[in-house]
């Protein structure tokens, strides 16, 4: 591994640029980093078998000494992929995001990307995309060396991304729903044919927040709505919302506040900039909801600004408890409906048993991924009707494990581990259902 405390060279501008591109570069404003820098540590390494750069953030107190006997806590992960050269950068993004891992405790990793590139394409819409399927597998070699060299919780990392960086994080949150617990992105960019719908039932119950803001670029706010309208219509728990009176703007704060939510991160010091954004909370009330779909409601929500810990400040409260009169609705309509809402009116959605290659056997881990040797504790979600005297077989890798409702094994072998149950009911009728378990390689750790 490689490292280097200076910047990486600029991306040199080439010719030839699009029109879209070419008009996006000139009216492009808010591309400074506007967030003062954090207390903690910045590296800039090289992971070892790829080759590809990254910025690493250590957030304040990271290096704090640990009491006698006490283990250093696993840190959350935020993944966050910049937008296009030389107007974002992976430099630009580990900057933007000091502040909010500070006010968290997270730790931030910025993959340098060649895919968000000044001639790059745009729109973004081939998944087999030379440059995009080279992001994919340094992303990766990172993302496995960061959880070797750093005090990383793996079963709580947010996908995340500003601008052109949205392809990328909607892309990597789809081919590896495994690595990521969540996803936020800010004034990104999307493409529904840079994603595989068969793998939807491997994270749909992540959270998921689409942002963008009121006077951002068009494509830009044409996409944030089609990856909402993506979302919804596949049953995700969804957040919707635009801010007001801002255009291309970094906005890490709000995305930072998602992802501590849903981690339990409790933050050291008020969100004030969060609290002083406007925002209107956009409503998908009307939404073509394939039959798949396992979420009756799709509620845009952000919850109060927490009082810091220790801290006698009273908390920020955020822009819609201060003027809900600016939400609005946003009603997408290109096919036959099944109407969402709030309250005892909304209509429930259920499933019919058995859609979305889930059916009725489900599978429960403690963890989906982590450093050898790895304890991995299962459990068979079934119901009642099939519960009743079936017989249950769980393998790894086809190799016999145990037959119980529950079971746990430590996996010392590093890769993907498929573990599968097999049940089979009295009458013969069988059902199965997979997960697959990624178990990394341990290494000597290595301080930077």
């Amino acid at each position: 591994m490689a490292t280097s405390g200076e910047l990486s060279p600029g991306a040199l501008l080439r010719g030839g640029l699009g029109m879209l591109v070419a008009l996006s570069a000139v009216a492009a404003s808010g591309c400074a980093v506007g967030q003062a820098p954090g207390r903690g540590r910045t590296l800039h390494l090289q992971e070892r078998t790829t080759g590809g750069w990254y910025w690493l953030y250590l957030p304040q107190g990271y290096d704090d000494p640990v009491p006698p006997g006490a283990r250093r806590p696993k840190r959350p992960l935020v993944m966050t992929f910049h937008g296009m050269k030389p107007f974002d950068s992976d430099n630009s993004q580990i900057r933007e995001w000091q502040q909010e891992a500070d006010r968290y405790g997270f730790v931030v990793c910025a993959p340098d990307l060649s895919v968000s590139a000044l001639l790059g394409p745009v729109p973004l819409n081939q998944p087999d995309h030379p440059s995009l399927k080279r992001d994919e597998r340094a992303v990766i070699a990172i993302m496995n060396e960061v959880y070797q060299i750093a005090d990383v919780d793996p079963n709580r990392v947010l996908a995340t991304s500003w601008s052109y960086g949205g392809y990328v994080a909607h892309y990597m949150a789809n081919r590896y729903p495994e690595r990521f617990s969540c996803i936020a992105v800010k004034q990104s960019n999307f493409n529904a044919d840079l994603l595989d719908p068969a793998n939807v039932p491997r994270y749909r119950d992540h959270k998921v927040a689409i942002y963008y803001t009121e006077n951002d670029f068009a494509l830009c706010r044409r996409e944030s709505r089609a990856a909402a309208e993506w979302y919804a219509r596949h049953g995700f728990d969804l957040t919707f919302g635009v801010f007001e009176k801002k255009g291309h703007e970094r906005t890490p704060g709000v995305a930072a506040e998602f992802f501590a939510r849903i981690c339990g991160a409790e933050a050291r010091t008020p969100p004030i900039e969060l609290a002083r954004m406007q925002i209107k909370l956009q409503q998908l009330e009307d939404v073509p909801t394939a039959a798949t779909t396992t979420r009756p409601e799709i509620i845009p929500r952000l919850s109060q600004a927490r009082r810091s810990a220790g801290s006698a400040a009273t908390p920020a409260r955020l822009p819609h408890d201060v003027s809900t009169s600016s939400s609005r609705r946003v009603v997408l309509r290109s096919e036959p409906v099944l109407p969402l809402g709030r309250g005892p009116s909304a209509k429930q959605v259920v499933p019919p048993v058995g859609l979305a290659n889930e059916g009725p056997v489900r599978i429960r881990l403690s963890t989906t991924i982590g450093v050898a040797p790895l304890l991995v504790g299962y459990s068979a979600l079934l119901p009642k009707s099939i519960r009743k005297d079936a017989h249950l077989l769980w393998t790894d890798q086809g190799e016999p494990l145990s037959n119980g409702l529950h079971g746990q094994k430590v996996f010392t072998e590093p890769g993907d581990h498929s573990l599968e149950l097999l049940v089979t009911t009295p009458n013969g009728t069988e059902y199965r259902s997979s997960r697959t378990i990624t178990v990394i390689e341990r290494v000597s750790k290595v301080k930077p």
